[in-house]
């Protein structure tokens, strides 16, 4: 079922795959298998958290690395890992829970094993694969060589590029920017590899492949090592990366006014640009950048940004396995940006050019100045006007007339003429019923058909009420028509409690005027797993997993607030609680 209202829509195509394959230990393949790191030992859970506030929170590449980070650090007991953030969370104690809101999974601790060597994969290294068919550099006929695709002289690109000189630059091939990251290499094993003169044509191949995300060029052997997903970067002595760049490096304040149209959209060559979807509906692009506040009306899953356009354009709202694709109300240009991932589409005004002056006089009857004017007759009807054309219709009658105004006249006086051809030359004017625009090209010929009587629609209502009316803004959640649903900001979604409470010790206030404003600075605070919107006055009120006592926070039924649940922090299902009486009015 097409949506018919406006759409616009939230692109968060980091594909989960990329991450199971950089685990040495999957879920739920692997769930109850142990691992030994410095002396110590762990089971493996999966969609399992440990209750309780982290120690410290550290990136790590997998499961297998936050593990050798734990075994490491006193303070740590148990770890998890975030495959969404990529973050190692270490607890001190705490009893495991379930948790399935997103990809967990995390080293509980056994016991120490004095004297027992580490087990288990280290370094993590890319499973083995077979590469698929990598297209050749071919040799065409008559002798030479087939140049690759290459960056040319692209707005940016550097002439050559060299190490540690050009660290940080970056280097775009057809639609595809890279940073050339110095003295570093990707930290998951390649994909496939094959020599390579310098940096930049390691580059110009890798854009060539369309398997290849980035890459990393060994200085000493002059090899091209190929990488199909990308990963984080290490030091590394003898080469240097290619790192994808998806972010504009400068992020646009305000919407372009005259926007460029693309025909694909890639990011971030294509931000600030507008696209066109299959059925005729523009959108415009913001690559690396969110929406606040916009309830969620389906979750689809996509395999592109133009994929994901598509779901919006055509999606009646139903859900997915796994959905990377949100589809959303009316919105309109964001100025909240992510580092990555995500990338926001919303509908905007079709492209326009500037107009074309037209030479036609008002009031004129004849060609060319009467084409495509009206022309009301003596009766009151109305008749279009087209020069070069006839409808080639039965002819009721012909007769001559001086003009064709009198032609179009005489016409209008004949309760069953409602067409008109009229030829200069011979004065000839044929009278037809034709409603439609004339159709055949005739030179000689200028015709008219009729659009009906003025006011004939006068009885109509002419909606003279809606003057005065505002323009509607973009869509944001409120409570009485988004209680229960889904809402996203800031690249987290949160459940809208409607006049519900989070009750705690430790509460704390985040600065915010808006309910969507709260929920987003909740969602940038990884200490807020609840929070109260109470008003314009009393703000923003947020709560964290366990209070100093070590107590989690009460949920009330409570009119004095709208509770934000995030659906990404650890904490369980709350238990409803209601007070006696129960508190029903708010001041606010």
């Amino acid at each position: 079922m097409k949506i018919t209202q406006d759409i616009f829509l939230t692109l968060a195509l980091a594909s989960s795959a990329t991450f199971a394959n950089a685990l040495s230990y999957n879920c739920p393949g692997d769930k109850g298998k142990k691992i030994i790191r410095n002396e110590k030992e762990y089971e493996f859970k999966c969609a399992e958290g440990v209750k309780g506030m982290p120690t410290k929170v550290v990136s790590g590449v997998d499961a297998v690395d936050c593990a050798g980070i734990c075994a490491k650090d006193a303070s740590c007991l148990h770890i998890t890992f975030k495959e969404k953030t990529g973050k190692c969370e270490m607890k001190a104690a705490g009893p495991i829970f379930a948790y399935t809101a997103e990809p967990i999974s995390t080293w509980y601790f056994v016991s120490d094993v004095p004297g027992q060597p580490d087990t288990g994969s280290t370094p993590p290294v890319a499973p083995p694969v077979t590469p698929p068919v990598v297209p050749p550099v071919v040799a065409p006929v008559g002798g030479g060589t087939m140049k690759p695709i290459t960056g040319g002289a692209a707005s940016g690109n550097l002439a050559s590029y060299s190490c540690p000189a050009d660290n940080l630059k970056t280097y775009t091939v057809g639609h595809i920017t890279y940073e050339l990251q110095c003295g570093n290499g990707h930290s998951l094993g390649h994909w496939t590899s094959e020599p390579g003169t310098d940096l930049k044509a390691c580059a110009d191949r890798c854009a060539a492949i369309p398997q290849c995300n980035s890459c990393d060029f060994d200085r000493n052997t002059k090899i091209c090592y190929f990488k199909t997903a990308p990963s984080i970067t290490a030091p590394w002595a003898s080469g240097d990366a290619w790192y994808r760049v998806t972010c504009p490096k400068v992020r646009a304040t305000v919407a372009n006014t005259k926007p460029d149209i693309t025909t694909t959209l890639h990011c971030p060559s294509d931000d600030g640009k507008i696209f066109e979807g299959s059925d005729g509906t523009w959108f415009y692009l913001q690559c690396c950048t969110d929406t606040d506040g916009a309830s969620i009306l389906g979750l689809e899953t996509a395999s592109s940004h133009s994929d994901c356009l598509e779901n919006a354009t055509y999606a009646d709202g139903g859900g997915a396995s796994s959905p990377n694709c949100k589809l959303y109300g009316h919105g309109m240009f964001s100025t909240t940006t992510v580092t990555s991932g995500v990338h926001h589409v919303f509908v905007t005004d079709p492209p326009t050019n500037d107009p074309l002056v037209s030479n036609a006089k008002l009031c004129s009857t004849e060609c060319p100045d009467a084409h495509g004017q009206l022309f009301v007759s003596a009766t009151g009807e109305n008749f279009q006007m087209t020069c070069e054309k006839r409808h080639g219709t039965t002819y009721l009658k012909i007769d001559r007339r001086a003009s064709f105004e009198a032609c179009m006249s005489a016409c209008g006086a004949m309760p069953a003429c409602h067409s008109a051809e009229y030829e200069p030359r011979t004065k000839k004017c044929y009278y037809s019923n034709n409603y439609n625009q004339p159709a055949i090209d005739a030179k000689a010929f200028i015709s008219a058909h009729s659009l009906g009587c003025a006011g004939a629609c006068s009885s109509c209502k002419k909606g003279c009420d809606a003057l005065s009316s505002s323009a509607l803004s973009a869509d944001v959640a409120e409570c009485n028509t988004d209680h229960g649903k889904l809402i996203t900001s800031g690249g987290e979604d949160f459940r809208l409690s409607c006049r519900h409470c989070y009750r705690g010790d430790s509460g704390f206030k985040l600065t915010a005027t808006t309910m969507s404003a709260c929920a987003k600075a909740c969602a940038e605070d990884t200490n807020c797993h609840g929070a109260n919107w109470m008003g314009p006055v009393d703000g923003c009120w947020a709560h964290p997993e366990r209070d100093v006592n070590g107590k989690a926070p009460t949920f009330f039924r409570d009119a004095r607030c709208e509770a934000l649940m995030p659906q990404s922090r650890s904490v369980p299902d709350p238990t409803i609680d209601v007070d006696s009486p129960e508190i029903t009015t708010r001041t606010w």
